[in-house]
């Protein structure tokens, strides 16, 4: 049974969607530039004042949720056994991951439209959360059996990442199973491509 506390979260994250949902149909049905925060509380439902509690700009409501968080990659690699070969432990981090964001997936769908005919709108925090997660999961690889050193470790990181973005990203696309492009990536990688 859900807490209090967890289905204020749920109806939080649930909100924040919606409003996701309608900043990112105005700016495919009208243009980005009809996507303003007015427009996007209107669609949503919701006051200007409102739409500034679950975002700091009408860009951030404009890119997807982060699939996973730089703790969920640590937490799943600091479990796995210490004496795995460290990209081993890598790669089932990257496919138990695949799974938890499988629901997700339809979402991301209008996102990548929205990204492929406006690229600028994600670069900025795209970048942003690819160096949370890759500075997060650095720490935690380069302490691991095996690692070399700084740039072994982030060979592996940016490896690994590259790979399950990649297979989610062509998922989405091309509506292929994302554990099997992840497989194909990851055989890619190890072949040295």
């Amino acid at each position: 049974m859900e807490s209090p506390q967890q289905r204020r979260d749920r109806r939080r994250a649930e909100k924040q969607q919606a409003i996701r949902r309608a900043a990112v149909r105005i700016a495919l049905d009208q243009g980005v530039e009809a996507a303003t925060v007015e427009a996007i509380s209107a669609a949503a439902d919701i006051s200007p004042r409102t739409f500034f509690n679950y975002f700091a700009s009408k860009e951030e409501a404009l890119t997807p949720e982060p699939p996973w968080r730089p703790e969920e990659f640590v937490g799943l690699l600091t479990g796995r056994p210490a004496d795995e070969p460290v990209f081993e432990s890598l790669k089932a981090v990257a496919r138990e991951l695949v799974v938890r964001i499988r629901p997700a997936m339809e979402d991301l769908e209008p996102f990548m439209e929205l990204r492929r005919r406006h690229p600028e709108l994600a670069a900025k925090a795209r970048a942003v959360d690819e160096t949370k997660v890759m500075e997060s999961l650095l720490g935690a690889v380069r302490s691991r059996p095996g690692v070399t050193g700084p740039m072994h470790a982030r060979l592996l990181v940016i490896a690994t990442f590259g790979a399950t973005i990649s297979a989610v990203q062509e998922s989405v696309l091309s509506g292929e199973p994302a554990e099997a492009l992840l497989e194909e990536a990851f055989t890619l990688l190890e072949s040295g491509f």
